[in-house]
Order: C-alpha cells, then sequence, then structure tokens
C-alpha cells in the first residue's frame, strides 16, 4: 500500500524520501526531536518545590464559613495546615508568580474541609498574617483569592509569603479577622 502511494505520488516527492532507508532516518531523527521536546517541556513545567525543604504540619484550626462575596455565615471549617515549602515559583489561579530576585517563597499549603451541602467559601488571604521578627505583620504575598470549597468535600489551596532565602524560622498568625489568632512556629 505504500508502494502504491509512492508510485503514485512519485513526480510530487522528492527522490530521497522514496526509499525505505531515509524514511526510517528520519523518523527517528523526529522521534529523537519529540523526545527531547517532551523532556525539555516538562523540566520548565515541573513544580519549583521538588529539591525544596519541606515542613510537615498536619495542625488544624476552626474558620468562619463564608459566601461568595466574603459575609460569614454561621456554618465553621475545618482548616489543615498541612505544610510548608519553599518555592521559587508558585502556580496562581493558572499564572505563574516569581519573587523578586534574592527572595523566595514561604509556601503554606492547607485542606479545608465543607461538611455542608452547600458550596461556601474561605479567603486564606484574610486568614494568615506573618509575622517578623520586629511584630510587624504582613499578609500573603501570593495566595489564590476567594477558595470555593464544593458542598461536602475537601479544597486544597495555598498562601505564600516573600521571604529572605537563608531564614529558618517564621511565625505565622491563623485565624479570622476580629477573631483570636494562634500563632505557628515553623522551622526548617
Amino acid at each position: 500500500m505504500v508502494n502504491e502511494i509512492l508510485e503514485r505520488n512519485k513526480n510530487k516527492i522528492p527522490s530521497w524520501l522514496t526509499k525505505p532507508k531515509n524514511l526510517l532516518v528520519i523518523g527517528l531523527v523526529a522521534l529523537v526531536i519529540l523526545t527531547a521536546g517532551f523532556f525539555l517541556f516538562n523540566s520548565r513545567s515541573s513544580d519549583s518545590t521538588e529539591d525544596k525543604p519541606t515542613v510537615k504540619i498536619g495542625k488544624s484550626y476552626e474558620i468562619i464559613a463564608r459566601t461568595a462575596e466574603g459575609q460569614r455565615t454561621t456554618g465553621r471549617f475545618n482548616l489543615t495546615v498541612t505544610s510548608a515549602q519553599f518555592a521559587d515559583s508558585i502556580l496562581v489561579q493558572g499564572k505563574r508568580a516569581t519573587p523578586v530576585k534574592g527572595k523566595t517563597f514561604l509556601v503554606i499549603n492547607m485542606e479545608i474541609e465543607n461538611p455542608f451541602k452547600v458550596s461556601l467559601y474561605a479567603f486564606p488571604v484574610d486568614l494568615f498574617r506573618f509575622v517578623r521578627e520586629d511584630g510587624q505583620k504582613f499578609a500573603p504575598s501570593v495566595h489564590q483569592g476567594a477558595v470555593r470549597i464544593r458542598p461536602e468535600s475537601t479544597k486544597k489551596s495555598n498562601a505564600a509569603f516573600i521571604v529572605l532565602p537563608n531564614e529558618k524560622k517564621f511565625k505565622i498568625e491563623v485565624g479570622d479577622i476580629n477573631s483570636p489568632k494562634e500563632t505557628l512556629e515553623i522551622t526548617f
């Protein structure tokens, strides 16, 4: 069948392409190029936290469930801070964010449980504050915005602070605005 196609289109195909040996070489070259492209693409798009230190935390907090507009409800969510890690970049709502030169991200990973039969929201940007040694507090530099937690499910999310790469001890306040906060101490 291939020979028939080659014979019919003999005048349209360059003569060097009609030899099976040349087709095999072209096929191998194409395979090498595709394989190299695949590995190059995957190495660039891989998570920048692969070789970074991670601290497992597993501490849970009770937070107020909110509507999409941010209004408080009578419901409560269980928010578990699962881990903290350093990252050179973080994916935020489908776009990659990077810190300024000479800095890195301290990423706080979390899981939020919604036991209710309706979608509700959490606003991690309002739940976490980085506390500097002098007591000054900072909201997350990078966050996922309003996090929608589907009914009777758990949603993974994160928030990140810009820090110096040589810092190893951190204090993070966790809790709803206008409510008592708990201090989470993280040491790498």
